[in-house]
């Protein structure tokens, strides 16, 4: 017990010195294969990146556990893997499968790549199972990236690896003659990386998408780098932080139409670089909310009226409307830009029919988001709006809280009237006004109304249409 509390201490103060980065601890792994000394390996730990998982190694080596522990797994384009305590003196048949009593170490999965020479934790099914069992890459195995802790590479001797991982090896890929290793500690690498040169998107770049890379130098000893974007040119907070394994990655959150500022800062395991230069952009208008028809919405008319919300800074729409999620040339039965309204009618679609649709805002030239892409099935008929003398079209938001607004589409300039009755039919609000034929769109301020469940009937030309809506 004296000695886990010990552990947990050191793990905690290890991670408190993450801010001011820490000297990567180096060790020397000698090897011999059937007795006869083999080669030796140096290798570096990544305390900035796994922490937890580099005291594990350190303290077992302090303690020797390694010493005439083997390579017991040699995989050729792949691993090699070692470091159980079954391969000192236990039958074959136990080597890889440890011991209950080993401490385990939580996941620290990170972004660092599986290259080759990358040192990884070896676990069983569960993420949180790695102890002393290690693996090197003799490869590039990034398909494990994400998924095992990476916390090390080795700096010289990948050819004493390729050595190993090439022994004859029996049907579970154990070498035929054991190769054990020693494993000491020699000191440490207090070298702090460069900073990045960022690239793209350039710096004053306008119409950023959420889908652009962002691009910057790649730094020499640098293993994972960190970008950061804040709206505050001092970076006082940071409103997007990312970690990366390249020199590249792809913001998917950008607010629409908002200034940015970006940097980067590269880590070698051990230490942060300083930020990078600064870049600035103007990302690209915001995607549209659509409102109608809803999503998976079903019965909708053959000619329905499509709409959606307005976006600040945009000054026209594309709307295009699909037989295929995937808006491909071949099922695309709409698709018209330069929409300056947020609601368009299309004609002809045809009966019990699931169709795709989404809209595309723009500012002048430059193309903003797309918005997420909404389902609806189509009904037998052509429709409310061209059998009855209005349709309601949307009621947003629902739940509301201040505002709420009505959509209406009209086949003739009519005097409705809309109601806010509570569930007791208690009539909160009375508005009656005059509508213009086609689409009409009516907010109505609910800061006076109680937090409940209410429904809004609209009525017009003898027809009524009522809707259950949340207050909050």
């Amino acid at each position: 017990m004296k000695r886990f509390i010990l552990f947990i201490l050191v793990a905690f103060s290890v991670i408190d010195l993450q801010a001011q980065g820490i000297d990567k601890p180096q060790y020397e792994i000698i090897t011999r294969r059937a007795g006869n000394y083999l080669g030796t390996i140096n290798i570096e730990l990544f305390p900035l990146i796994a922490p937890l998982h580099v005291h594990m190694f350190d303290s077992l080596t302090s303690e020797q556990f390694f010493d005439s522990t083997a390579f017991h797994r040699v995989v050729p384009g792949f691993v090699i893997q070692g470091g159980d305590p079954n391969t000192i003196s236990g039958p074959i048949s136990t080597w890889g499968q440890g011991q209950p009593w080993q401490p385990t170490v939580p996941a620290e999965f990170n972004v660092v790549r599986h290259l080759r020479g990358i040192i990884g934790a070896a676990r069983d099914n569960d993420p949180n199972s790695a102890n002393s069992q290690f693996y090197i890459c003799v490869a590039n195995s990034t398909f494990l990236d994400g998924n095992y802790t990476v916390f090390g590479q080795v700096t010289s001797g990948l050819n004493i690896v390729d050595s190993i991982v090439l022994s004859p090896r029996d049907a579970n890929d154990v070498p035929l003659q054991k190769i054990d290793m020693f494993v000491s500690y020699t000191g440490v690498n207090d070298s702090i990386p460069d900073a990045p040169t960022l690239t793209a998107p350039a710096d004053g770049a306008t119409g950023v998408l959420n889908t652009q890379s962002f691009v910057w130098s790649a730094v020499p000893g640098a293993v994972m780098y960190t970008i950061e974007l804040s709206t505050d040119p001092a970076f006082s907070t940071i409103d997007i932080s990312r970690n990366a394994g390249t020199n590249s990655a792809i913001i998917t959150n950008l607010g629409g139409f908002t200034n940015y500022f970006w940097r980067v800062k590269s880590n070698n395991g051990g230490h942060e670089s300083i930020p990078s230069n600064v870049y600035n952009f103007t990302s690209a208008t915001a995607a549209a909310t659509l409102t109608y028809p809803a999503d998976t919405a079903t019965g909708i008319p053959l000619n329905p009226v499509f709409s959606w919300t307005p976006v600040p800074g945009a000054d026209s729409y594309t709307l295009q409307v699909s037989t295929s999620s995937t808006f491909t040339t071949a099922s695309m039965i709409y698709n018209v830009s330069g929409l300056t309204a947020t609601s368009q009618q299309v004609t002809g679609l045809n009966p019990n029919a699931v169709y795709y649709w989404r809209v595309r805002s723009a500012n002048g030239s430059v193309q903003g988001f797309y918005s997420v892409k909404f389902s609806f099935t189509t009904g037998t008929t052509i429709g409310l709006q061209d059998e009855q003398p209005f349709s309601v079209q949307a009621i947003y938001p629902n739940p509301a809280t201040e505002l709420i607004t009505v959509q209406l589409y009209l086949q003739k300039q009519l005097n409705v009237t809309m109601q806010l009755s509570d569930i007791c039919g208690r009539v909160l609000i009375n508005n009656v006004y005059q509508a213009a034929s086609g689409l009409n769109e009516t907010k109505t301020d609910l800061t006076d109304i109680a937090p409940g469940i209410y429904f809004i009937t609209i009525a017009a030309d003898g027809i009524e249409n009522q809707s259950r809506i949340v207050i909050q």
